[in-house]
């Protein structure tokens, strides 16, 4: 042992400088490799993690007090309800009341929505953008605010009357930044739809506020762009405290105010605390004015395993890069300090003893090399978790992941022990000679250039390349597949569920409904038009709480889009979304129960299932296409427990006009409410993965080229002597050279041969498992660019590089190679 020391010392003194590159090459590479799997491992619990931080209530109630005694019918008139239900004081009258001092209630306070316009000249319409602002009256204890991301600026102090925040989205959109001064007014209670249907500028007094804060919900990370038209509506909130309630509050017309209530136990305690207010109700006649939280959980953790799955894949790519990288830089440089191997068997060191001074010699490299991975894993860490889930991270501080970290300081001297060894160990052995095989056999016929670049072409390091080669170019194909086959869905909006064109409207009374269909109905540039009904979480189907939509012919027919089977077309008839239908373990033609969440409601029916449809509501974004049913008309008002006015309306245009001539004739009828046909959040959150397959594609690439360039270097290198007694045998130096080429094109044959049906039938499967993930029925799509670029691609460049390492190592003279050796 003492003579391994004294070599491995003698080496590592040397070669210090090499020592030093190798540790610092396998340490980054590691440590990149780690730090995406931090990063995924971070992104597994990221929505939990948000869901858990950013609670702020539990329930929203909203409640008539004991004097309205026409409950159902001041409910139907948003204006009604709110002069005598749900406006700020009776609802602030109602909190203390009911809620105040509860045993369940944790805290509680007023909330609301107030309809705005923020003034500007120069927007489209001639005023500016129409907007909601979320606030907080009294109470006010901040937990709304204080639970969301906070991108930029501070919290609104809570008495101040002039301070106001805006979520991220609304911020991009409107390009308002921390300290800008916004004009704000509104409109009437009874002119509330005005703005939204026809865009009317704004009537009461105008004022100002002054932004002091950007803040970011999960609507800002998740949600869809609506596709507007006109730039007449912001797409997200602006936020205000009590104090500037209390100022104007009085001034704006609202949708409503209701209770905000943190209940003790959470999620887990909201019927038992519902249950006791209802006994002890006092006269006030209370309904559950819906979830606290506008976006659904479950879309945005697909958005987030999706990025996930996708930087484990990156992890795994360059970890496998890695292993070849440092594997054979590692090989090579052990094979050269051992060149003296057989004066060292000579003066009495044993194989085992040569085994072992090379895996000490790369346990020193590895202990540099951990120390450089750790820190490496360390700084990148706060990049992580990235996209979807690295938006929903509160902070980004540096983070040990010690199951991670201690992952690598295990394998990384495990594996440059394991290559130290193996590449000393062959050394003692004989080489085998490979049979002739009938590749070599036929290449014999081709001439003596084919036969010598097949049988130079036969060793291990072109195995790996041809092998690698053909991931490479299989990868390239199926992502060529996946993309073309998500571009023809998401280009084409009949394949994501909507049938339509454009949506219009913001409705919420039914004289402006009318008004806006009569507009339609004297457009001749549309051919079809229903009017949409819907409510989130309205319905129960089999126990199984659901959305409901509904598509009410207005003009020609609605053609429902459905994977199978038909639309619903009676009272008793319903179609399922492909997600709902796998919960409940249902197909065509089974029946189903459905029900109302609401005990005031007695929507009990028995229906038969018709279809299996692909949903798109163009009035939320926080929906998928596959949960949720599609009933009919009278369906929907049962649900509602009274005539429905329909929120938006949606139009199929004539498809032989001219499309923007079209689209600019409904944006002047609907100057403020027109929108395209988008697709549902997952849809746009796989979106954001666009580059993603051709981002992984590159990378294999990339290994692919250094895999072939060692390959062919190794193979030239090794056969430099063949070719010089070749050369003395006859063979010209342009045939030498043609060797390379050769063996470049065998390479790439095998490639091109193996991973383009294999890359064909991969991005076919994985576009079926995106597909049936996202519930949509489209298939496949055979890309012939890719498919043809991919193997031409290949081939040039490996006959490229075969032909300049073959002119590099034929430039010198064969007498001057063979003496050489």
């Amino acid at each position: 042992m003492r003579a391994v020391a004294l070599w491995v010392r003698s080496v590592l003194r040397r070669r210090i400088g090499v020592t030093l590159a190798l540790a610092v090459l396998t340490g980054i590479a590691a440590g990149v490799v780690g730090a995406s799997f931090q990063a995924a491992r971070r992104a597994d619990g990221s929505v939990q993690r948000y869901a858990a931080r950013s609670r702020s209530y539990d329930v929203l109630l909203q409640g008539c007090p004991p004097e309205v005694v026409d409950f159902a019918t001041v409910t139907q008139s948003v204006p009604d309800a709110v002069a005598q239900c749900s406006n700020l004081t009776q609802t602030t009258r109602m909190g203390e009341e009911l809620i105040a001092g509860g045993r369940y209630v944790e805290a509680w306070t007023v909330t609301g929505v107030l309809v705005a316009g923020v003034l500007d000249p120069a927007a489209r319409n001639g005023w500016g953008h129409g907007a909601q602002i979320a606030v907080i009256g009294a109470p006010d204890l901040g937990a709304m605010f204080d639970h969301q991301i906070l991108v930029a600026g501070r919290l609104a102090k809570e008495a101040a009357p002039d301070e106001i925040m805006i979520g991220e989205r609304a911020a991009r959109a409107g390009g308002i930044r921390v300290g800008d001064t916004l004009r704000l007014a509104s409109w009437t209670e009874q002119d509330i739809g005005v703005g939204s249907s026809i865009g009317a500028p704004p009537e009461t007094h105008a004022f100002e506020s002054r932004v002091v804060g950007i803040m970011r919900s999960a609507s800002d990370v998740s949600q869809r762009d609506d596709g507007d038209l006109t730039g007449a509506f912001l797409p997200d909130y602006l936020y205000a405290r009590s104090g500037w309630v209390t100022a104007h509050g009085a001034e704006f017309a609202t949708w409503g105010f209701g209770v905000a209530v943190r209940v003790h136990g959470g999620p887990a305690d909201v019927a038992s605390f519902e249950s006791q207010l209802l006994e002890n109700s006092k006269g006030w006649t209370l309904r559950d004015a819906g979830s606290v939280v506008d976006v659904d959980m479950p879309t945005l953790q697909r958005g987030v395993d999706a990025e996930r799955q996708a930087v484990l894949i990156f992890a795994l790519i360059s970890g496998v890069a890695s292993v070849a990288f440092v594997g054979l830089t590692l090989a090579r440089q052990v094979r050269r300090e051992q060149s003296d191997r057989s004066a060292l068997v000579a003066l009495g060191l044993s194989r085992a003893s040569l085994i072992c001074a090379a895996v000490l010699r790369a346990l020193v490299v590895a202990a540099m090399a951990v120390v450089v991975a750790v820190a490496t894993v360390l700084l990148l860490s706060p990049l992580g978790p990235v996209g979807l889930a690295g938006r929903l991270e509160y902070t980004h501080p540096i983070r040990f992941d010690w199951t991670v970290l201690g992952v690598l300081a295990l394998v990384v001297p495990m594996f440059l022990a394991l290559v130290a060894a193996i590449t000393v160990i062959p050394a003692g052995r004989a080489a085998r000679l490979h049979p002739t095989g009938r590749l070599s056999t036929n290449a014999m016929r081709l001439g003596p250039v084919s036969r010598a670049a097949v049988t130079f072409a036969r060793g291990g390091s072109p195995r790996v390349a041809g092998l690698v080669g053909a991931v490479a170019v299989a990868v390239a194909v199926a992502a060529g597949t996946v993309v073309a086959s998500f571009d023809r869905v998401y280009h084409q909006p009949v394949r994501y569920g909507a049938w339509w064109d454009v949506a219009i409207g913001q409705y919420s009374d039914p004289e402006q409904l009318q008004a806006g269909i009569q507009l339609l109905a004297h457009n001749p540039n549309v051919s079809n038009a229903a009017a949409i009904l819907e409510n989130p979480d309205a319905a129960t189907v089999d126990g199984l709480t659901v959305n409901y939509l509904a598509e009410v012919p207005i003009i020609g027919v609605a053609p429902t889009v459905v994977a199978s089977g038909r639309a619903p077309a009676a009272a008793d008839e319903v179609a399922l979304g492909a997600g709902t239908a796998r919960k409940l373990h249902k197909g065509i033609g089974d029946t189903v129960k459905l029900g109302s969440p609401d005990p005031q409601v007695d929507a009990r029916r028995t229906l038969h299932v018709t279809g299996i449809a692909v949903l798109n509501n163009p009035v939320s974004g926080a929906t998928n296409a596959g949960d949720g049913i599609v009933v009919s008309r009278e369906t929907a008002n049962l649900l509602n427990g009274r005539e429905q006015t329909a929120q938006s309306v949606v139009i199929k245009l004539v498809p032989t006009v001219d499309r923007t001539a079209a689209i600019e004739s409904v944006v002047r009828d609907f100057p403020a409410s027109a929108r395209l046909a988008t697709p549902q959040v997952d849809l746009t959150n796989l979106d954001r993965l666009h580059s993603v397959p051709w981002f992984l594609a590159g990378i294999i690439a990339m290994l692919a080229l250094a895999s072939l360039v060692h390959a062919l270097v190794t193979l030239l290198q090794r056969h430099t002597g063949d070719l010089a007694v070749l050369a003395a045998l006859g063979m010209t130096r342009r045939q030498r050279r043609n060797v390379g080429v050769v063996a470049g094109l065998a390479l790439a044959g095998v490639s091109i041969a193996i991973g383009v049906p294999a890359g064909s039938a991969l991005g076919r499967s994985v576009w079926r498992v995106v597909a049936h993930r996202v519930f949509v029925t489209s298939g496949s799509v055979t890309p012939w660019g890719s498919t043809v670029a991919a193997p031409t691609v290949a081939l040039l460049v490996s006959v490229g590089i075969a032909a300049f390492a073959a002119r590099w190592f034929t430039r010198r003279t064969p007498a001057a190679q063979l003496r050489a050796e």
